[in-house]
């Protein structure tokens, strides 16, 4: 997708391609932005049917709350793992000035593990997922929509980028034979 092109391209390494982001669910968010429908939006609305004298201080009170709207999405979508062709980099966004990183390495992951718990969590496909990798400590991603479609597209990709390493290191080690026989046969 061109938004996940555009969002999350600072992150990606030299010939890196986006396979596939993952996000916690939708349904996580609902309260949320519930609330802010409610007492953001719609509550200056109904402020200036019945005092439109007023309408300076429902517009700021508008503006404030649709801001606040789209703070909470971004925040939502930019809080999320990318899959790519190397490895999985998983970003935490909890504000302009607070995000962080981490990149596993498809040929470092061990083990992927799901769980999900309840019954909306069951209904609608949504639990954790986490991440065992040789390089410490176990990485979660909680409330991810469908997470078993997550971690087949992660073994999917790590089983493709451990072939096309090993492909790699054959061809690396078949010139590097070929010029040993080469320079052997020049020097005897």
């Amino acid at each position: 997708m061109i938004i996940n092109q555009i969002a999350f391209r600072h992150l990606l390494g030299k010939n890196e391609e986006i396979k596939y982001v993952a996000h916690s669910h939708v349904f996580i968010i609902y309260p949320k932005l519930f609330k802010i429908l409610l007492f953001g939006l719609l509550a200056p609305i109904i402020a200036y049917l019945l005092f439109p004298p007023f309408i300076y201080l429902w517009i700021v009170w508008f503006v404030f709350g649709a801001l606040l709207f789209k703070y909470r999405v971004v925040q939502w979508y930019l809080d999320a793992w990318i899959v790519t062709n190397i490895g999985v980099i998983d970003q935490n966004w909890n504000s302009f000035f607070d995000k962080s990183t981490t990149r596993i390495e498809l040929d470092n992951i061990e083990g992927i593990t799901n769980e999900v718990k309840g019954f909306w969590g069951t209904v609608l496909r949504y639990g954790n997922t986490q991440i065992e990798h040789m390089s410490g400590q176990a990485v979660t991603l909680e409330n991810v929509s469908n997470p078993r479609k997550l971690e087949r597209t992660i073994l999917i990709h790590q089983q493709a980028y451990v072939r096309r390493q090993n492909f790699e290191d054959q061809s690396k080690l078949q010139d590097l034979l070929v010029d040993l026989l080469r320079t052997s046969g020049k020097k005897g």
